[in-house]
């Protein structure tokens, strides 16, 4: 039985879509392969929603690709529906048939066509060794029907793949003719372009366990049409798209069934689910999040459902409400800040104040005990000055931040201000800056973990990792903050997956310490 081999960079959307991709290749006939040695088929699923998220992408393609010479390739992701010539040019000494799948593109479809080239004989045959050997690349076929893989020259440049990706199946054969060459080896439907439909839900197999982790994502939403200037997912996921209710409650029911506790519902906006569009200027019927968040805290053996990200006008009265009616609902929201400063958040196209911002996170306050508040802050963003930034740090101290994810300015080929990253701050006000808002940070987590300490929390125990101390477990409590404890007679990665009673016994470098507290 072939067998692949899977590494995902980026986002709990991203990572949902592997497990996805996943099933479907075993469905397909593949097993998982042991990393260490050499499989048949790689897969690389790809982020690019920052510079240093595209390189490491492309250092996995090469990464795999030596370690597992002569495998096919299947690439997909962000990065592969972005500059489809870097993944291309990362993949450069695959001796197997590398296959780009995009956003844009029927997964499934390609997948299938990935799969079906590792059983078929002779395309197992290097690209350019084909080539050669055939003396002539490889289109669609005279018939109409498209052949199995575009050619894989490296000459044509951005511009002129992205009109190949564009074309029919005639108006390819036309640019080839006239010496437009492609570049990639991507995988698309015959005939009309179609728009992809949902990964996991009509494409894709749902997924009944999420493999490696006790907390499984569950992705409901797809795609944004927000353009924020400084963020190039909507120019690659563009389409918004949502899960039928039914559907998400009946994976959630078998994750659960299959020993998952804890389920966190994701999305590219997650806000937008039930809508045709993230602008709520354009919303024809009320928003939907809520119920869908109420129907799954409601499934029986749940302990958690947590809710990845949200934008500060997400925060509805009727959200609150299942906060505060369903005691399954983790009492924690993750807010992306992005610049506590009203003059960067218009640059931004964010679609809020600072003041509205604090007025959601006093909302949500004010209905729960204690809740935890997480967010992201870009840091440099052009035409940042000191002003700006020490409003971010008003805004993040008064909005008592438990966790803040901290990212430079990074700036994306494609978005709105890229002409404009010459305005950023230089790279060592930039880091200086960084430094100060980790600070806070520290201070403001320290603060709100002291509150919980000499009361006993629920956990779900994970497995150890790198910088849990030998002989102890970890879990995270509902506030979404990391416990570490003894594990006494049991080995810690037995202890996975189990709810524990832990009493707080003070800090700890990760976030608290504790001593599991048998069960009553």
């Amino acid at each position: 039985m072939p067998t692949y081999v899977l590494k995902t960079i980026g986002c709990k959307v991203n990572q949902y879509e592997s497990q996805a991709l996943a099933a479907t290749l075993v469905r397909l006939g593949l097993r998982p392969g042991d990393p260490g040695r050499a499989a048949d088929l790689v897969v690389i699923n790809t982020c690019c929603v920052t510079a240093r998220a595209d390189a490491k992408s492309r250092r996995a393609i090469r990464r795999a690709v030596r370690s597992h010479p002569g495998a096919g390739v299947l690439i997909v992701g962000c990065g592969a529906t972005g500059d489809v010539q870097a993944v291309r040019r990362a993949a450069g000494e695959a001796v197997g048939a590398v296959h780009v799948v995009g956003h844009a593109d029927d997964i499934a479809d390609g997948v299938r066509r990935c799969v079906a080239s590792l059983q078929r004989p002779g395309l197992r045959v290097g690209l350019h060794a084909a080539q050669a050997a055939s003396g002539a690349s490889q289109g669609p076929r005279s018939d109409g029907k498209c052949a199995d893989k575009l050619p894989a020259s490296s000459r044509a440049g951005p511009g002129g793949n992205d009109q190949c990706m564009k074309a029919g199946p005639s108006e390819f054969a036309g640019r080839e003719a006239a010496g437009h060459e492609c570049t990639s080896t991507y995988m698309r439907p015959c005939g009309p372009r179609s728009v992809k439909a949902y990964v996991g839900a009509e494409t894709l197999e749902s997924i009944r366990v999420f493999a490696g982790r006790q907390r499984a994502f569950v992705k409901v939403q797809d795609g944004c049409d927000a353009f924020c200037t400084y963020c190039i997912v909507p120019h690659l996921r563009r389409r918004v798209w949502s899960r039928p209710g039914d559907e998400v409650v009946a994976e959630v029911e078998a994750l659960v069934a299959g020993g998952h506790r804890e389920i966190v519902l994701c999305g590219v906006s997650l806000g937008a689910y039930g809508q045709p569009t993230t602008d709520r200027a354009r919303w024809t019927s009320p928003p939907a999040l809520g119920g869908l968040l109420r129907r799954v805290a409601e499934v029986d053996g749940l302990w958690r459902v947590r809710l990845s990200s949200l934008h500060p006008a997400d925060v509805t009265d009727e959200l609150l409400a299942v906060f505060a009616e369903c005691p399954t609902v983790a009492p924690h929201l993750h807010l992306p800040l992005q610049s506590g400063g009203d003059r960067v958040l218009e640059r931004m196209n964010r679609r809020y104040t600072a003041a509205e911002f604090l007025a959601a996170v006093a909302a949500f306050r004010g209905i729960l005990d204690r809740p935890a508040v997480t967010t992201d802050v870009i840091v440099g963003f052009p035409g940042e000055d000191e002003q700006d930034f020490q409003a971010t740090l008003d805004v993040a101290a008064e909005a008592g931040f438990c966790k803040i994810h901290v990212f430079p300015f990074s700036p994306r080929r494609g978005t709105p201000v890229w002409p404009q990253r010459q305005d950023a701050p230089p790279t060592d006000v930039v880091k200086a800056r960084c430094r100060r808002l980790t600070q806070l940070e520290g201070q403001l987590a320290r603060a709100f973990r002291a509150a919980f300490i000499g009361r006993t929390v629920e956990v779900l125990a994970e497995r150890p990792n790198t910088r849990t101390p030998r002989g102890f477990g970890r879990g995270l409590t509902d506030r979404y903050v990391e416990v570490t404890f003894p594990a006494g007679d049991a080995r810690p990665a037995e202890l996975a997956g189990r709810i524990l009673r832990v009493r707080i016994t003070g800090p700890a470098t990760t976030g608290l310490a504790g001593e599991i507290v048998p069960a009553p």
